[in-house]
Formats: C-alpha cells, structure tokens, sequence
C-alpha cells in the first residue's frame, strides 16, 4: 500500500464541504495534524490514520456551532472517498478512521491508541475557540501531561498553539519513573 496522496485529497475534501469554516477549516485541521504526530511519537497511533483523521474528523460541520452531527457526516464523507479508492488503507485502518470520525467530540476515550490520539489532537486544539484544556477530558496520558503543563503555566487559551510549538520539544522526552514504577 502506498502512502494517501494528502493533497489531492485534501483538495478533493475542500471542495465536497457543506459549509465553509473559519475555526474548524484548513488551519484547525493542520494544527490537528501536528498535535496528533506529536502524540503519536508516544502513543504509537498509525499517523496515516492521525493525518486522515485531521482531514475528515470536521469537514462535513454544517456550521461553527453545536453541530452534533458532523462526526458522524465526517465519518460517512470518508467512507465514501475510502470505497472511491481516493486513498489507500486496509479495512482495519478505515474501520479506526471512521470510528475516530465518527465519535470525537461524543466519546470521551475509545482505548484504542490511535482512536484516542486522534480525539486529544482535535482538542488539543480547543484553546482557538477559547476553551482552557482540562486533563481529566483528554484521552491519552500525553494529551493529559501537556494539558496539565498548560494550565500549570496559566496559557491563554488564544496562546495554546504558539506555546505548544515553543515547548513541544519537553513533551518528546522520556518521562521519569513515578515511585511505583521504579524497578
């Protein structure tokens, strides 16, 4: 299997939106991107998943408000690309993309690694919309660290994403052994 050509696909997801989005648009799924391979570096998620997923998970929202049905939209749209052979993954791999799609703003945590980065990439990314990150919602333990060292140093919403790039360095390195875990 080849690797999804992302910009022809993204072109293709551009142009098949139903509403065309300021705070959850090219620059939110971007960012999801990059949270979600920072994540992924710890998690072991399959960053082809991580980056279909930032592409999918908001590009049927029907406008910037409580759209509760734009994962599943999200969710479906992929499905059609999937069995349009627009990009190439197994069925394991898309059943993980639709389920992430599907459930990322209803379903706290999924257990899956690659599902559950998927889910803090997008909300490491709430701070856009002004909404402080809150560990206890995040769904891999990194999320949690980085949205707990956040809040530690009292990061403006509006400021997340520039912090995140000027730290993300300390978030990639080995974390130290908690008493309980020392051999």
């Amino acid at each position: 299997m080849k690797e999804p050509d992302y910009p022809t696909l993204q072109k293709h997801i551009l142009s098949h939106r139903i509403f065309e989005s300021e705070l959850h648009g090219i620059e939110h799924w971007k960012q999801v991107e990059r949270n979600g391979l920072l994540l992924a570096a710890e998690t072991g998620a399959d960053v082809t998943i991580v980056r279909l997923f930032a592409l999918f998970h908001d590009s049927k929202r029907a406008d910037d408000g409580f759209d509760l049905e734009h994962g599943p939209r999200g969710a479906e749209f992929a499905k059609s690309c999937f069995e349009e052979h627009r990009f190439d993954i197994t069925q394991e791999q898309f059943n993980k993309l639709y389920h992430a799609c599907k459930f990322h703003t209803t379903e706290p945590r999924s257990g899956d690694a690659t599902i559950d980065t998927c889910y803090d990439a997008d909300r490491l990314d709430l701070g856009r919309v002004g909404i402080k990150l809150n560990p206890e919602k995040m769904a891999t333990s990194l999320g949690a660290r980085i949205a707990q060292k956040s809040l530690d140093a009292n990061v403006k919403p509006e400021r997340f994403r520039e912090w995140l790039e000027e730290n993300q360095n300390a978030f990639l390195q080995p974390q130290p052994f908690r008493h309980s875990e020392q051999p």
